[in-house]
């Protein structure tokens, strides 16, 4: 059981504790709703979810940072992303983005839209 959890990225960790967060709150409500006494210890059980919840993910954008080689610094709106390496980077501008011909259409002055019809 440990090299399981210990194998298991934090982020999914997070996104289990999250989804069993909502189906002991569902449970809550039900109870609550009964009139039973096992609602405390459902909302007990969502509160230690919630938090477990919080803690993974947080924990997740630290392995996150960590693991980030580019030097670039990673937006959170992604946290399942992987990070890149330097490498990877460098080959995709080298492939995909030359700075000369970036540069010259940058400084190249604009063309009328209007001119070019009628002069075709």
């Amino acid at each position: 059981m440990r090299t399981v959890m210990q194998r298991m990225p934090w982020t999914y960790m997070g996104y289990v504790c999250l989804l069993l967060t909502f189906a002991g709150l569902g449970m809550f409500a039900a109870t609550a709703a009964m009139g039973s006494t096992a609602t405390w210890l459902l909302g007990a059980g969502v509160v230690l979810m919630m938090t477990m919840a919080v803690v993974s993910f947080r924990m997740g954008a630290r392995v996150r940072a960590a693991a980030n080689e580019s030097g670039i610094p990673i937006p959170g709106e992604n946290i399942m992303a992987k990070p890149l390496r330097r490498e990877q980077i460098d080959r995709y501008n080298a492939m995909y983005r030359n700075q000369g011909q970036v540069l010259a259409m940058a400084t190249a002055p604009a063309r009328d839209a209007a001119t070019d019809r009628h002069a075709a």
